[in-house]
């Protein structure tokens, strides 16, 4: 993992001003490469694996050792650290961090280099690296390149697949009912989310993860809420946005219509997109049928937006059933998944789904969910209630 890519020294550039490092001085004579000798750098077994902050103990791990060696005469070794950077995406977004001489980095720090590039869901990322220092000679500085490595590490889960929007578009706009809106995950990405209403009153929004709503908002704790992360978000309605974790700033709609909100996990942005029929089919009641067989008696659901077009009720199934959504307590318009019965089996991995008019029954095991439907893009989701 850690290949010894050939000593060099070069003199420092600001590349490389980052880190508090004594004063950088124009560069001196060459140093002749013969002139470094013993300096080998051994991967540790458990750098050479993934590195799994989830199940990691301690709160720093060993990612090599290093065994001194000798420079010429005069010159000092110091301000030993790798730069990282994602393996899919360049060296070009490369960034630092501290690394003690012994090959000891925090916990901290791989999750901070974790999340700076891809958000919090749980999947093994892998990065570059190289391993650098610094020797200084009199009033000149040297940069050493130690080598050239590989990281594999997946984050701790630190939230949950549930997202929840809330604001003035809802018709509580609280965030203690915000588990009342959940966002739709999009099936081809495990980072992007999407509400669709219509953005009435001022359109302000910001987005909760569950877990962080569960433990963090009734300790008035904002630091894990995604808001705007516009310089002036109140007077920005742009249909493309920066999205940014723990800014208490809400994020605006371009105007006052139909528009699906998106949001991506992984670039921390945000995105508008206007619905071309801005008048869609209006419901007075959206509703579950068929649970427990009873294919007569509706549980109804409520309303959770000012549109009318977002519904959610939370229900108990004593046993495994079939059920479907449906308008107004009439058969004639009715919501399903697939062409046979129970081609959508609710399950934690598979919890949301896009139905359709006239399909077959969904098959949800027995349990206590809260349930969410959205009449205009036909999204359901079944999250299990703690």
């Amino acid at each position: 993992m850690l290949v010894l890519a050939g000593w060099s020294l070069t003199a420092c550039d600001e590349s490389h001003s980052d880190f508090p490092e004594p004063v950088v001085y124009p560069q001196g004579e060459v140093i002749n490469m013969t002139d470094i000798t013993g300096f080998v750098a051994t991967p540790t077994a458990a750098a050479s694996s993934n590195i799994n902050l989830g199940t990691m103990t301690e709160d720093s791990i060993q990612l090599f050792t290093l065994q001194m060696g000798t420079l010429p005469e005069g010159m000092t070794f110091d301000s030993l650290r790798f730069e990282a950077w994602p393996a899919d995406k360049g060296q070009n977004l490369a960034t630092k961090a501290k690394v003690a001489a012994n090959g000891m980095i925090a916990k901290e720090d791989l999750a901070k280099l974790v999340y700076t590039f891809y958000g919090k869901k749980v999947t093994e990322r892998v990065f570059k690296a190289k391993l650098l220092a610094n020797a200084f000679k009199g009033k000149e500085a040297f940069l050493i390149e130690l080598g050239d490595f590989t990281l594999r590490i997946t984050p701790e889960e630190l939230e949950n697949p549930y997202y929840y929007i809330y604001g003035n578009v809802l018709l509580k706009s609280t965030a203690e009912e915000a588990y009342k809106a959940v966002m739709t995950p999009d099936p081809t990405s495990d980072v992007v989310y999407t509400y669709t209403s219509k953005f009435v009153s001022s359109g302000d929004i910001r987005v909760w993860n569950s877990k962080y709503w569960q433990e963090g908002y009734k300790k008035k704790d904002f630091t894990k809420l995604y808001g705007s992360g516009e310089e002036k978000p109140t007077s920005y309605k742009g249909t493309e946005g920066k999205l940014e974790q723990g800014r208490n700033a809400s994020i605006f709609s371009p105007t006052k219509e139909y528009y699906t909100f998106t949001i991506d996990l992984e670039k921390l942005t945000y995105q508008w997109v206007k619905l071309e029929d801005q008048n869609p089919a209006a419901y007075g009641v959206i509703s579950l049928i068929g649970i427990g067989g009873d294919w007569s008696t509706d549980v109804d659901m409520e309303a959770v937006d000012k549109a009318k077009h977002n519904w959610f009720v939370k229900v108990t199934i004593a046993a495994d059933t079939q059920l479907k959504f449906r308008a107004d307590h009439a058969w004639n318009t009715d919501w399903g998944f697939g062409d046979a019965d129970a081609d959508w089996t609710v399950d934690d991995d598979v919890w949301a789904k896009t139905l359709e008019m006239g399909k077959k029954n969904i098959a949800v095991p027995a349990g206590t969910y809260q349930v969410y439907f959205c009449d205009i893009t036909g999204a359901a989701h079944f999250v299990p209630a703690e």
